[in-house]
This record gives C-alpha cells, structure tokens and sequence, in this order.
C-alpha cells in the first residue's frame, strides 16, 4: 500500500491527525518509493518558500526616514485637536462621579449598613418560633418502604406524619 500525494502533502504541512499522522510516519520509514515522494515534495516546498523570501523587499532606509518624518510632522486634525483638548475636561468630571457612585453605592466606605434586611436573620427567627409553637406543622414524611422504584404509575402516596408515629403515648395510630 502506498499513499497518495494529497496525504504525503498534507503529512507534510501538518494537517493529519495524531494517529494517521503516525501511521504515515511509520509507513514512510520503510517505504522507499513513498520517501522519494515525500522528500521531492519536502524540496518543492522549500524551494517555493526560498523564491518567496527573495521576493520580499525592504524599503531603503533613505525612504523609510522621510515617510516617518512626514508621519510625524503632520498637523493633526481638527477632530483630534478636539479630543486632545476636550480630553481633560471630560475626564475630571467623569472620575468624580464615579468616586461619588462608588462612596454611595458601597457602604464600607462611609461607615453605613447597607439597605435591606438580611434574610438568613428572617430564617432563624422562622425556625425558632416554629420549635417553640407545639401546635405547629413540622412537615410531612414519607416512607422510604412505601415508595415502589418499579411502579411508574404509582398512585398518591400515603403520607405519615412522623410525630404520631413516633409518640411513646401511643396517641398516634
């Protein structure tokens, strides 16, 4: 078995996966007629990319200094003139109000609480009245031995209120 080209091309750019990619690899080191055509494509590429990089040309170092010259030179425009000028005087205002925000909105700062009542302190005074009022409803339980895991379409299930289960008086049932 031999590969085709487009794979040995695409073996050579690194476009495979981990596993073709190792299989290709494995298979190139003893196949000889595939290892030429790897290799004639290995020198095509660096060919081309030695061709491309002559190509590339670097403007004179003459002409580099006049075009940053006239870049540095240039008058600004009249947009940024504006912004440069308007720039102080938009970004005091702007900082003082957010200092202002930040000292209203964070109460650490000034020394305040902040607003609202905390709803853990509303839940603990709940639980304290309910274990004070004996004629309170602590809930409903339910029976780990009447719920069926088979029965899909399981009827209402009876619940058992634990307190009278559990009564020592035997008041419950």
């Amino acid at each position: 078995m031999h590969y085709d080209l487009d794979t040995l091309d695409d073996y050579l750019r690194g476009e495979l996966d981990a596993t073709r990619d190792a299989d290709v690899h494995a298979h190139l080191e003893t196949c000889k007629a595939c290892r030429a055509a790897y290799d004639e494509a290995a020198s095509v590429r660096d060919w081309i990319r030695a061709a491309a990089a002559a190509e590339e040309r670097e403007f004179p170092s003459l002409v580099k200094a006049h075009v940053w010259e006239a870049i540095r030179s240039a008058p600004p425009s009249r947009l940024a003139w504006l912004r440069s000028g308007w720039r102080p005087w938009l970004a005091v205002p702007v900082a003082a109000a957010l200092a202002f925000a930040a000292y209203i909105e964070v109460p650490g700062i000034h020394g305040g609480s902040p607003a609202g009542i905390a709803a853990a302190d509303l839940f603990i005074e709940h639980a304290a009245q309910m274990a004070d009022n004996p004629l309170a409803d602590h809930g409903v339980v339910v029976r780990a031995s009447t719920l069926d895991a088979n029965d899909s379409a399981a009827p209402l299930i009876e619940a058992v209120d634990m307190t009278s289960v559990n009564d020592p008086s035997g008041g419950g049932r």
